[in-house]
């Protein structure tokens, strides 16, 4: 572990929470140039994703100019990741050391198979996520206040997602926008345990057609919330006195009554 590569990640990686950690656990191999040649499946166990999930956010990664490939110039034939640690308002990455090869076109669709030919190389400047990608990256930034964090924690154990919440397919849960759901959910006079009994129906539901799924917002547990408040406000309150039970002498009465007897 390089923790020069280590900090400039910390410090000035992407923000978006799943290509941060992911570069991250690239820089949990990476020498102090920023290289390191993991397997596809060790990026996918160390960031607790599926390795479908971990291959599109490498994707994203290699496209945003975070990284470059070089297809198996690693160990084993692996392919080789490089960090391109840029200073702020730079555009040219560290000299690269020994043989390595600026490789990759930004366009590939497979970070294992698909490389430009040995010695050519990748534009030299890396181009930063726009204003309004960095707008959006933000509004799926994760702050959250002590309460909120351990109710997230549970919530995303419900689901299936692990504690950073990054589902199996590489997606991102449990964001800002999806925690502004919980307070709803209380208002509707809900307890927490009744709360986690319906996100637990509604998913064995939902996954009985469809193995694996996931919401894409958190409000999509909104609208069974509602229907579960309303369910209990048409049921008559615990220890509520109801009409006594007709007794068979007042049958016989109001039989009588209604036939003129």
């Amino acid at each position: 572990m390089s923790i020069k590569v280590m900090s400039w990640v910390w410090d000035n990686g992407p923000k978006d929470p799943t290509e941060r950690l992911t570069l991250l656990a690239l820089a949990d191999w990476a020498d102090d140039a920023g290289s390191c040649y993991p397997s596809m499946v060790g990026i996918a166990e160390k960031t607790g994703v599926t390795e479908r999930g971990a291959r599109g956010i490498v994707r994203r990664l290699e496209a945003s100019g975070w990284i470059t490939i070089k297809t198996g110039g690693g160990r084993g034939g692996k392919n080789v990741y490089r960090i391109l640690m840029l200073k702020p308002g730079t555009s040219n990455p560290e000299p690269e050391t020994g043989n390595e090869t600026k490789t990759r076109n930004v366009t590939t669709q497979n970070p294992e198979r698909d490389c430009t030919k040995p010695g050519t190389a990748v534009p030299p400047n890396r181009q930063e996520p726009s204003g309004n990608r960095q707008q959006l990256r933000a509004s799926d930034a994760v702050v959250v206040d002590q309460g909120q964090d351990s109710r997230r924690e549970e919530i995303l154990t419900l689901m299936g997602c692990s504690a950073a919440g990054v589902t199996p397919e590489g997606r991102w849960t449990g964001t800002t926008n999806d925690l502004q759901e919980l307070p709803k959910w209380d208002a509707l006079g809900l307890s927490r345990s009744e709360q986690d009994a319906k996100i637990r129906e509604m998913l064995a539901k939902q996954r009985s057609k469809s193995p694996g799924f996931m919401p894409n917002r958190w409000s999509w547990f909104t609208a069974g919330m509602s229907d579960l408040a309303n369910a209990k406000s048409a049921r008559p309150a615990a220890g509520t006195p109801s009409s006594p039970a007709e007794t068979p002498e007042q049958r016989r009465a109001r039989r009588r009554k209604m036939i003129g007897g």
